[in-house]
């Protein structure tokens, strides 16, 4: 069942798979990062990230500058195009949740909305 709903709500994701959705949420949330930085909070290897990025900025929906501290390296960091296109993948996703919601009662969603807090716990790092 919660594998169901993960499938329904990784659908809503406004035109981006889902790895280019995560990692670009990733560098909205805690950008500018270095390529190295960016593929351990997206548990992917370099290569992945470095193929992401790439599609992302091809996008125009990220963008690299030179790290200061290092000048070999680059940060990488949210356009706004990107940050955009992370509001409108959480508005599918809103709009998503809420149809799914809309067919059960009042006490169902409260039951619903109790349980977020232990899910929350759940999924933090340990």
């Amino acid at each position: 069942m919660i594998g169901q709903l993960t499938r329904r709500l990784r659908s809503a994701r406004g035109g981006l798979s889902h790895s280019l959705l995560s990692t670009l949420v990733s560098v909205a949330k805690h950008g500018p990062l270095r390529l190295a930085d960016l593929a351990q909070a997206e548990l992917v290897s370099a290569p992945s990230i470095t193929r992401l990025v790439a599609e992302l900025e091809a996008q125009a929906l990220v963008s690299r500058t030179p790290d200061p501290a290092d000048g070999r390296a680059s940060l990488i960091q949210v356009t706004d195009a990107g940050l955009e296109a992370v509001q409108v993948a959480r508005r599918v996703r809103q709009q998503m949740v809420a149809e799914l919601l809309e067919p059960l009662t009042a006490d169902e969603v409260t039951s619903i909305e109790a349980a977020l807090p232990a899910l929350e716990r759940l999924i933090e790092p340990r």
